[in-house]
C-alpha cells in the first residue's frame, strides 16, 4: 500500500481491455477513484489484451512500453484497472521495479480513508485483512520453493511469514466475531423501527449518484455530501412524514461500483442488509454519468448478490438538468417506463417522488372507516394515536373518520 499522507504521489494508470470502445469510460472512472484516494494521475495507458499472460497479464512488448512510460513520467506507482492475483502483482513489481496497485486495493484504501464509525472501521479492517492474507500465503509459498521445499529447514524469514499468516488469520476471526455483534445490534434496531410501524425506504445506486443529497432534501438530514466516490460509508436512517402524517424511514446506503471487491461485499454485509430489508428500494440513476447504463447494471447485480434483487423498487433518474449521454438516457427510459425524473440540485419533480412513495405505502395499508359521536373525544384521540388518519368529517351528526391500519 502506497503512503499518501506526506506528499501527493504520482500515479500512472494501466487499463487492460478487451473492447477498445470501453477505454475512455474506464479511464474516467479509475481516474476519479485514484484522485479520491489522494494521488495525482499523470497519464493512462490502454492495453488491449489479446492473450492473457498468466505471469504478468501483459505481453513482452506491452511490458517494455510500460517501462518506457514509467521512466518518462517519473511516476511513484502504477495502478491497474483490474484485480491482480498475488503472483501477477509480485511479478509485475519485480519486472517494473515500482509499486504496483490493483483496482481492489484502490477501493479498499478509499474505504479505509472514509471510515468514520467503529462499524465502518471494523468492516474495512476485515476486508483489508482478507485481501492481504492470500498475499502472505503467496510470499510464504514462494519462499518455501526458493529454499527447495525441504522439511525442517525453515529460515527466520519463513518462520516470520508463518507467524504473520497465523496472526492475520486470528485477526480475521476476531473481526468477524465483533461484526457479528454489530449485526445483532442492527437487527435489533430494525425490529425496533418495525414495531413503530414505519414503512421503510432505502436509497441505493452507483456511488456519487446523488443519494445523500436526496436524503438531505427529503428529511433535512445533515449527511455528508461530496462530489467524490464513496462519500457515504455508514448508512444514515431518518424518519419523516409523507402526506396525511404517514411515518416512513429513509436510509442512505453505501454506493456501489463496478467490480466491487467481494471482500467488501462480505465485510459490509451488516450495512448492506439495510437495503435487503427495506420495504421499497429507491434506485437512483445518475444521468450526468455517461456510463449510466453500466452503472445501473452494476447496481442490479449487487442487489441480486445481497438477496434484494426482487425487492419493490422505485426507479429515479437524477440530474435531468445535466444529461451526459442522450442515447443511454433514451434506452433507460424504454427499460424503465415508470421511472421518475428529478433534479435534486434544482429541486425539480421531488413532489412526484413523494407522491409515488405515498402510493407505495398505501398499497400495504388497509383503509378503514368508523363513525363516532362528536362527544367521544377519547375514542377519537386513540385512533389518532394508533393509526394514520386520512380524514375526519361530519356526516349525519357523527364524526366520519377514515384511517389506515
Amino acid at each position: 500500500m502506497i503512503e499518501t499522507q506526506d506528499s501527493k504521489k504520482k500515479a500512472l494508470l494501466v487499463i487492460p481491455i478487451e473492447d477498445i470502445n470501453d477505454s475512455k469510460l474506464r479511464i474516467d472512472e479509475l481516474s476519479s477513484l485514484v484522485k479520491t484516494m489522494g494521488l495525482e494521475v499523470l497519464s493512462a495507458i490502454v492495453f488491449k489484451i489479446r492473450e492473457f499472460n498468466s505471469a504478468t497479464m501483459l505481453g513482452k512488448g506491452q511490458l517494455e512500453e510500460l517501462k518506457d512510460n514509467i521512466l518518462y513520467f517519473e511516476c511513484d506507482c502504477v495502478i491497474f484497472d483490474t484485480s491482480l492475483s498475488p503472483r501477477v502483482l509480485r511479478n509485475l513489481e519485480n519486472e517494473l521495479d515500482i509499486c504496483v496497485i490493483d483496482r481492489e486495493e484502490v477501493i479498499l484504501q478509499i474505504f479505509a480513508d472514509r471510515a468514520q464509525t467503529k462499524e465502518a472501521k471494523l468492516q474495512v479492517a476485515l476486508a483489508r485483512s482478507e485481501y492481504s492474507l492470500p498475499r502472505l500465503r503467496r510470499r510464504w509459498e514462494d519462499l518455501s520453493q526458493q529454499r527447495g521445499g525441504v522439511r525442517g529447514s525453515k529460515g527466520s524469514g519463513e518462520r516470520q511469514l508463518e507467524l504473520d499468516k497465523r496472526s492475520l488469520s486470528e485477526k480475521i476471526v476476531a473481526l468477524k466475531r465483533e461484526l457479528e455483534e454489530v449485526k445483532k445490534i442492527r437487527k435489533t434496531q430494525r425490529k425496533s423501527r418495525e414495531k413503530k410501524d414505519a414503512y421503510s425506504f432505502a436509497l441505493v445506486g452507483y456511488t456519487n449518484a446523488g443519494k445523500s443529497s436526496l436524503l438531505n432534501l427529503l428529511t433535512n438530514a445533515n449527511t455528508l455530501v461530496e462530489d467524490k466516490f464513496f462519500a457515504t460509508l455508514d448508512p444514515t436512517t431518518r424518519q419523516f412524514k409523507l402526506k396525511n402524517r404517514i411515518d416512513v424511514t429513509l436510509t442512505d446506503t453505501v454506493g456501489f461500483v463496478s467490480n466491487l471487491p467481494h471482500h467488501l461485499i462480505s465485510a459490509f454485509s451488516s450495512t448492506l442488509e439495510e437495503a435487503k430489508y427495506a420495504d421499497t428500494l429507491i434506485i437512483v440513476i445518475d444521468l450526468a454519468n455517461p456510463d449510466c447504463e453500466r452503472c445501473q447494471e452494476t447496481t442490479l447485480e449487487v442487489l441480486a448478490s445481497l438477496g434484494a434483487g426482487d425487492n419493490d423498487k422505485i426507479i429515479v433518474f437524477n440530474k435531468i438538468d445535466n444529461i451526459a449521454n442522450d442515447i443511454a438516457y433514451q434506452r433507460l427510459k424504454v427499460s424503465y417506463p415508470n421511472h421518475i425524473e428529478i433534479s435534486v440540485k434544482e429541486r425539480k419533480n421531488i413532489d412526484l417522488l413523494l407522491d409515488e412513495m405515498y402510493k407505495r405505502v398505501l398499497e400495504t395499508k388497509k383503509r378503514s372507516t368508523i363513525y363516532l359521536p362528536p362527544e367521544d373525544g377519547k375514542a377519537l384521540s386513540e385512533i389518532y394515536r394508533k393509526y394514520t388518519v386520512l380524514s375526519c368529517t361530519y356526516e349525519n351528526d357523527n364524526l366520519k373518520v377514515e384511517y389506515l391500519t
